[in-house]
């Protein structure tokens, strides 16, 4: 799930930005809805007594408000937080340089309906499809603390000849406790993953190709198609184009 904040004293301002968040998340949703959460607040001082690391990850701070400003709470966010985005929305250019001393991602200028480009390019840059892609999936490994990783990173799910599954991500490959059908059941709920082969699944994202008896996936792999259940993959994967 993504979780965004949005500070700002002024209540109609806050509605407008909900308003086109909305709208963006809307237009940039897939097969898969897109999970997110927006909470609000009207004061810096409400916000930092109710933030912690990892709470969020986008932040939108205006910089003209009482007491706080958007600056000074940016800089109490990053001595707790410096993997949030923040993005500055505000009425003035006067404080975009010092907006770079808080690593802030964006400063886009209100009203946001003459910005609203920029606005969209923003958040397209700072939510790839993999970080919005709303679902995770968590694994046990060997001698580590669980991960979750994103449905959209798996390109793939075996087992390697061992009990235990392994998840193939485009980059790496990801040795768990699991074992297959424990995974491939949750993965089953989602209409991107196919087994194609006995203990095989695959995200259909990222085939590349299909040909008689085998899946080309991106990263020069391959996967096979089981004999047994041919006509039933074909179809699923036909399907799953024909849907997206």
């Amino acid at each position: 799930m993504l979780h965004i904040a949005v500070v700002d004293d002024n209540p109609s301002d806050i509605e407008i930005i909900k308003t086109y968040l909305t709208q963006y998340f809307k237009k940039r949703v897939g097969t898969s809805p897109i999970d997110y959460t927006i909470s609000t607040f009207q004061e810096g001082s409400s916000f930092l007594s109710h933030f912690s690391c990892g709470l969020y990850d986008l932040l939108f701070l205006d910089i003209y408000m009482p007491r706080l400003t958007g600056i000074e709470v940016a800089q109490k966010v990053r001595l707790l937080d410096e993997g949030v985005k923040i993005l500055f929305l505000t009425t003035s250019k006067e404080h975009a340089l010092e907006s770079y001393s808080v690593f802030a991602s964006a400063y886009i200028l209100k009203p946001i309906a003459e910005n609203h480009t920029l606005f969209t390019s923003v958040l397209n840059r700072l939510l790839p499809d993999e970080m919005i892609s709303g679902r995770k999936l968590k694994v046990h490994l060997p001698g580590q603390d669980d991960i979750e990783i994103p449905f959209a990173r798996i390109l793939s799910l075996d087992c390697n000849n061992t009990r235990n599954v392994v998840v193939h991500l485009e980059d790496k490959d990801i040795p768990t406790l699991n074992t297959y059908q424990e995974l491939s059941d949750i993965l089953s709920s989602d209409e991107r993953f196919l087994e194609c082969y006995h203990r095989l699944t695959i995200n259909m994202d990222y085939i590349t190709s299909m040909e008689e008896d085998l899946f080309h996936l991106k990263g020069n792999t391959t996967a096979p198609i089981s004999r047994r259940k041919k006509k039933e993959v074909k179809h699923g994967y036909m399907q799953y184009l024909l849907n997206k």
